[in-house]
Parts: structure tokens; C-alpha cells; sequence
């Protein structure tokens, strides 16, 4: 025999700068996050579904930094007995094994090291953990000393995927084919828990099962072959093959989750968005959207970014008769498409570019093929929805000053929209500079607007058209004063010149150009009272505005496009000028008086309450009639929003008249507990020019138990009586699923469309084309 030495320590320390192997099994990137419990079973059988047999690996103990004294080729090992064969060139440690190197650590009830060979062999409830706590586990560990090579029987690992969630892998053996490559043999695979809170092993939502598993980090892709989904431990599906991202990969390309749905109007309806990943900074989603009762549909969405900004581009695309909400079709097949497209660039620090463009072919297309978001805000300007709105614009802002240049354009799809009566407008430059020293104490803002529109009809007086050409130019001036006990005192002077050039009017009544002069001042009083009630507190704060300007008429000669809708209430109660446009002017002198009362409870509850009117030293004609604005005293303005406690707000204003008429109200509740969330919004406003808006909005999500509930949401449009959007839902949820099947009933008030009933499947899993849950789940 050859020469052993046998030798029981405490403490081992040794640099084995040799030991390549030791280094391989140190430096190897670890699978995942801590593992406290994961399955394992008897090597040779069938895999079972998880959850299997419980291994509960010992929690790990804190690891040496980096920073141990151990330096890069530094080695501590520590074990009940240690026994070196020189003749062999064999290392064996046994009982309580546990090594580090360079910041990781392995224990083993044994550990064999071979310097001949450079292989070392780790077994009985083998731990790889990493500095960051990341850890692999194996009741028998085989690596070789070229970096590439390595096995594991009844091997177990977690890959973290976000704070909340890890995947799972479990596998009767492990092999690591390479640096990149691992395969698992009679493996699964699941994100889902596989342990309650009282330790007990529970069956996993969703977990993948299959002969081999084969993990490219490089690629960051999962293979499977032969693989069975089972739901709730029960086989749902089999495949000879599948492939998907693994939970590390920021993007891949490969199939989404399908969007399926039963509609009136569509028949059955298979949506199965693909995703191309491009390059690290681009991709392209196609979504061909296949139907029973009408033509296929194909939206595409196309994403860069750049050094500079970002594009964003989606298309649709179909060629089809137009249908109503029973898929009924009528008139001749046509193409119907639509753009959805905005960008956004940084010049310089300073400057910046932008666009939308924002057309269809068809009014209707975004309901007949249920497409997301249409109306989403982005831009520089915002549009209503049901309206598009394409605009290029410029822009430079600095700490003093701001300019913006834009052109724009709107398409109405609304059945009640007259496009000929949205103006074309181009350019509209607006500019202001912040003077960077006090004048007269205060401080001084000089404003600059001009446009030019180009409208068909107008949509105040239908026979005009043509050109509205207006430059503006304004100066702001305020300054604060507080006295001693408090009183705020804000003298202010505004003073603006318009300039009208309208001689491409199409009618005789206009003349060639039309200037007005305006201004205003005047000063703004409060005096905030505060009071401590325990913890609690108190603020009383009474506001006092005059503000003085020359009687102003209107000008028949201007025609009104910028403040057609226009609402009276807190936001501009004490503004010394209620208009937001140019076209009107509020003029006279008047009195804006009110009271704002909070009361704040801590941990933010709280509760603020505001009611206030104008007074007006004479009538006036400019504003519209139902705001009360035009007599010598407005209506009432009241407003309110509380938390009183949490996961329950309230919020509303009105408008009041003297004899208690509500010309407007808007109300709302949001509410949230561990079961149950919603909200409930109300509207009632007759004060618009073009008509009376009422409608009513509601929507709940409420869970029955931990994991089943049901989802609920509906508008109603009470001026003509009907329910408008009504969603009905049953709802799944846990820790890494989300499975909803929702039944809509949406009626078009008016238009070719009408009614349509439909049911849709919403699927969300973890890490399958989703990490995590959106708000409004997949649609």
C-alpha cells in the first residue's frame, strides 16, 4: 500500500494552488437562490410528479468574503478527519466536509480529491453555495479540472426569477456538459411553491415534466424533450418537444401566451403572438389573429431603442367586408389597417424631437378586433379617446426657459365626430423664459404662442373655414410677501397682446387682422391656521383673490377654437384667468373667494375639504351659461378626497347653485383589502356647449378564497341608457399563474358595429412569456 497518513484536525488550512479541480467547483456559477426545501427521488425511477420525497438540505451557514485572507488561490478546509494518500495521490475528507474557495463554499458528509486526475468527488448531501448565497445540491458531485465537465445524481437547484418567485429543477441526474450546457436527466421543472408555510410539501400550480431537461446558458433557452404540463399535478398536455426562455433572460425570441376568445362579431378568435428579438435593443412582436366568421387580422408592433431615444410602431392589417356585432358582414371586401406610432429623441441635453402617428382606415377597427391600448397616451400632446392624434414636434428646455414647435392633426372616431371640423394645425410654437433675477422683488415670466389652423368647418359656426392665423404674446409677474403672523400676500400682474390675421376666412364678416390688448391684476390673500389635536392635525386656510381687468366682449370677429370645453372648478377657482385658451378672455372685475380645510391623521390618512364662488362686479357673456360664471355670482365650487383609513379613498366635486341645482358632480371610491379591490367613478356634467355627459364606471376584483374569485367591470352611459362595456370574470390566481375567464358584453351606442357578446381566456404564467402580472392580465 502506498503511504496514508491519516490525521483528525479542528482547523485545516492549505493552498492548494494545484487543485484546478477544487477551482472549477468553486468558480462554476451556481443554478440559484438558497434552496430550503426541493424534491428528490430514488435514481432509476420514473419521475414522479413534484412534490416528491422531501430532502431538506441544512440552511447555509454564512460564507467568507473575498476579502477572507484566503486571497485567489487560497484554501480552508475543515473536517472531522482528513486522510492523505501519497502513493495514490489522494485526498479524502470526511465527516462535517466544508471548503472554501475564493468566496464559495461546498460541504459533503465526504469529499474526495484525486491531484492526479483533477477530479473531485463530493458525496452525501452535497452543498455548492456561492459568497451571494446561491446554492446547488446533490447527494453525489463528480467535476472534472477542465472547466467543462461535471455530474450529479439526485441533484436539486432554484434560479431566482424576482424577489417573489424561483424556479425549481429536480432531476435524477445532472450533467454538465460544458461552462454553458447542463442536462438533467428524469427531470421537472416548475416557478410555482412546492412548500407550505408550515413546511409540508404541496403539489406545484404548473410544472414541467420530461426524460431530459437541457439548460443553454449562453443562449438562455430551456429544452425539454418528451415533455407532459401538468396543472395541479394532473398531465394536461404532452409534447415530444418544447423550448422556452429561461427565467435569467431579459427577452427571447419564441411564442407568447395565446389570447383566446368566443366573440358575436368574430366567431371563435386564436390570437398567438410571436416575439423576434432582433438585437439587445429591437424587437418585433407578430400576432396574427385567426377568426371563424371573418378574415384573419395581423398586428405587428415593432420596438427600438436607440443611444438617443426610442420608436415604437404598431400595425394592423386585415382585408374584409365591414360586420356588425353578430359577424354579419355587408358591403365589399376592402383593406382595413391602422398605424400606431410614436418616437421620441434626445437632440442634445437641451433639444429633443418627437412624433405620433395615429390613423386607421376603419373607425371601428379597435372594437371589431378587440385591439389594446389604442388610445394610449404618448407625445408631447394629448388626445381624447376615440380620437388619434398624429403631431411632430421639437422641443428645448432648459432651467429658465421652454420651447416647443410642433404640427398636428386629429381623426375623430366617434359615429357623432365631424372631421371636417378638427383643424390641421400647423405650426403651433409656444415658448416661455423665467427671468433669472427679481424684478420689482418678484419674479417675471415672458410667454410667446403662435398657430396656424387650417380647418374645414368650424365647429362653432359651420360656415366658416379656412385659415385662423394667431400670435400671442404675454408677461407674468408675482410676488410673495409673509407677515409676521403669518398672512400670505401674492400681488400679481399679467399682460397679454393677440394678434389675429384672418383674411383667409371664407366670409365677408371677417376683417383682415384683429388685435386685443389685455391685462390683468391684482392680489391673492391667505392665511393658513394650523392646530395640533393630539396626533392630529388641523389646517384652516380662507383664500382671497381680486383680480382687476378691463370689461372684455366678445369679439365676433375671433372665431372661438381653443375654448370650446371648458369646466369650472378647484383647479381653476382662483386662477386670475379661468380660460386655458386665447380665443376667450375672462376680463371684469372680480372676487374669488373660498375656504380649503385638511385634516391629516398621520401614516397617511388624511382629508381635504374645499368649497369657494366668484363674485363679479358686473355680467358677463363669455363663459358658457350652466357655469354660473356669467352673473354677479358664479356657483358654488366644492371639493373634496379622503383616506380615512387604510385602503379606502374617496373623492368628488360639484358644482352648486344657490337654489341647490348640481350643474356638475364627479365622485369616486377606490378600495383595496387582502380579499377584495375596486373602485366606483360617477360623472354627471351639463355645463358643456356640446352636450350633457353622464356616465357611470365600476370594477371589482374579489377573491371568495386565498386563490378563487371572481372579476367584475362595467360602464354605463346613463344620457341614452345602456350599459356600454359589462365584464363578468371567474379568476385563478397564486404565486405563479393567473387564469380568468371573462364574458363581455359591449354595445356601440351608435354605429354599424351594435351589440356583441364574448368570451375571453386570459393566461398569465410565471416565467412563460411573462414574469409576474399585469393589471389588466393578457389580452
Amino acid at each position: 500500500m502506498g503511504d496514508v497518513r491519516r490525521a483528525r484536525i479542528g482547523r485545516v488550512r492549505s493552498s492548494l494552488c494545484g487543485g484546478a479541480a477544487l477551482a472549477f467547483l468553486f468558480a462554476s456559477g451556481a443554478l440559484a437562490q438558497t434552496v430550503n426545501e426541493l424534491p428528490v427521488h430514488v435514481p432509476g425511477q420514473p419521475t414522479p410528479a413534484l412534490p416528491l420525497e422531501v430532502h431538506k438540505a441544512p440552511a447555509p451557514a454564512p460564507t467568507l468574503s473575498p476579502d477572507d485572507g484566503l486571497g485567489q488561490d487560497g484554501f480552508y478546509l475543515e473536517a472531522d478527519t482528513l486522510v492523505r494518500d501519497d502513493k495514490a495521490n489522494i485526498w479524502t475528507a470526511n465527516g462535517k466536509v466544508e471548503g472554501r474557495y475564493q468566496g464559495r463554499t461546498i460541504r459533503a458528509d465526504t469529499l474526495t480529491y484525486n491531484a492526479a486526475t483533477g477530479v473531485v468527488t463530493a458525496d452525501g448531501d452535497a452543498q455548492l453555495i456561492s459568497a451571494d448565497g446561491s446554492a446547488e445540491f446533490a447527494q453525489h458531485l463528480v467535476l472534472d479540472n477542465k472547466f467543462r465537465a461535471g455530474f450529479a445524481r439526485v441533484f436539486a437547484a432554484q434560479l431566482p426569477i424576482n424577489q417573489k418567485l424561483t424556479a425549481k429543477f429536480a432531476a435524477d441526474v445532472a450533467i454538465r456538459r460544458s461552462e454553458t450546457v447542463e442536462e438533467l436527466d428524469r427531470a421537472i421543472f416548475t416557478p410555482c411553491q412546492i412548500c407550505a408555510a408550515n413546511g409540508s410539501a404541496v403539489t406545484p400550480t404548473w410544472s414541467i415534466q420530461a426524460d431530459r431537461i437541457i439548460e443553454d446558458h449562453q443562449r438562455h433557452l430551456i429544452y425539454y424533450k418528451n415533455a407532459t404540463i401538468r396543472i395541479k399535478g394532473v398531465p394536461v398536455l404532452y409534447t415530444p418537444f418544447l423550448s422556452h426562455p429561461d427565467p435569467t433572460a431579459p427577452r427571447a425570441s419564441g411564442l407568447l401566451i395565446p389570447q383566446i376568445s368566443v366573440t358575436g362579431k368574430r366567431g371563435g378568435s386564436y390570437q398567438q403572438p410571436v416575439l423576434w428579438v432582433v438585437s439587445p435593443s429591437q424587437d418585433v412582436t407578430f400576432s396574427p389573429q385567426i377568426n371563424t366568421k371573418v378574415n384573419p387580422f395581423l398586428n405587428i408592433n415593432w420596438r427600438d431603442r436607440f443611444y438617443s431615444g426610442s420608436l415604437d410602431v404598431r400595425l394592423g392589417y386585415t382585408y374584409e367586408s365591414d360586420f356588425n356585432g353578430n359577424g354579419t358582414k355587408f358591403g365589399p371586401e376592402t383593406s382595413r389597417s391602422y398605424i400606431l406610432a410614436n418616437g421620441d429623441f434626445n437632440l442634445t441635453p437641451n433639444w429633443s424631437w418627437g412624433f405620433t402617428a395615429d390613423r386607421t382606415s376603419d373607425p371601428l377597427i379597435f372594437d371589431k378586433y378587440d385591439i389594446p391600448s389604442a388610445y394610449a397616451d404618448h407625445g408631447l400632446f394629448l388626445s381624447d379617446s376615440q380620437r388619434l392624434l398624429s403631431q411632430l414636434y421639437v422641443t428645448r428646455q432648459d432651467d429658465n426657459s421652454y420651447l416647443s414647435v410642433a404640427a398636428l392633426d386629429v381623426q375623430g372616431l366617434r359615429t357623432t365626430d365631424n372631421n371636417r371640423t378638427f383643424p390641421t394645425i400647423a405650426p403651433l410654437a409656444e415658448g416661455r423664459y423665467d427671468v433669472p433675477f427679481d424684478i420689482l422683488g418678484g419674479h417675471l415670466r415672458l410667454i410667446g404662442d403662435a398657430v396656424l389652423l387650417n380647418f374645414d368647418e368650424s365647429p362653432v359656426v359651420p360656415t366658416l373655414s379656412g385659415y385662423d392665423d394667431r400670435a400671442s404674446g404675454e408677461a407674468d409677474w408675482i410676488r410673495t410677501f409673509t407677515t409676521p403672523d403669518g398672512i400670505r400676500i401674492e400681488p400679481f400682474a399679467n399682460g397679454r397682446v393677440d394678434v389675429y390675421d384672418l383674411s383667409n376666412m371664407t366670409t365677408a364678416a371677417r376683417t383682415q387682422s384683429v388685435t386685443q390688448v389685455l391685462g390683468t391684476a391684482g392680489v391673492t390673500v391667505s392665511m393658513p391656521l394650523i392646530r395640533q389635536f393630539g396626533t392630529t392635525t388641523v389646517v384652516l386656510d380662507p383664500i382671497a383673490q381680486l383680480a382687476l381687468s378691463p370689461d372684455y366682449k366678445v369679439n365676433p370677429a375671433i372665431p372661438n377654437m381653443d375654448d370650446v370645453v371648458f369646466s369650472y372648478d378647484e383647479t381653476n377657482l382662483f386662477a386670475p384667468e379661468k380660460f386655458n385658451g386665447f380665443d376667450l378672455y375672462e376680463g371684469g372685475q372680480r372676487l374669488n373667494v373660498g375656504e380649503q380645510a385638511t385634516v391629516q391623521w398621520g401614516n397617511g390618512l388624511n382629508a381635504t375639504f374645499l368649497v369657494g364662488r366668484t363674485f363679479r362686479a358686473e355680467d358677463t357673456d363669455v363663459f358658457p351659461t350652466k357655469t354660473g360664471l356669467n352673473g354677479t355670482a358664479s356657483d358654488w365650487v366644492l371639493a373634496g378626497d379622503a383616506t380615512p383609513i387604510d385602503g379606502l379613498s374617496f373623492f368628488g366635486r360639484a358644482l352648486v347653485s344657490d337654489t341647490l341645482g348640481v350643474e356638475r358632480v364627479e365622485a369616486g371610491v377606490d378600495f383595496a383589502t387582502a380579499r377584495m379591490n375596486g373602485y366606483v367613478r360617477y360623472l354627471d356634467d351639463n355645463t358643456q356647449i356640446t352636450g350633457p355627459v353622464r356616465n357611470f364606471e365600476m370594477g371589482s376584483e374579489f377573491l371568495v378564497t386565498q386563490h378563487w374569485g371572481f372579476d367584475f367591470d362595467a360602464i354605463r352611459d346613463i344620457e341614452v341608457n345602456q350599459w356600454t362595456l359589462v365584464d363578468l370574470g371567474l379568476v385563478y390566481k397564486d404565486d405563479c399563474i393567473k387564469v380568468a375567464v371573462i364574458y363581455r358584453r359591449q354595445n356601440t351606442v351608435v354605429g354599424a358595429l351594435g351589440a356583441s357578446d364574448a368570451v375571453f381566456l386570459r393566461l398569465t404564467l410565471a416565467t412563460l412569456g411573462d414574469q409576474g402580472y399585469n393589471n389588466d392580465g393578457i389580452r
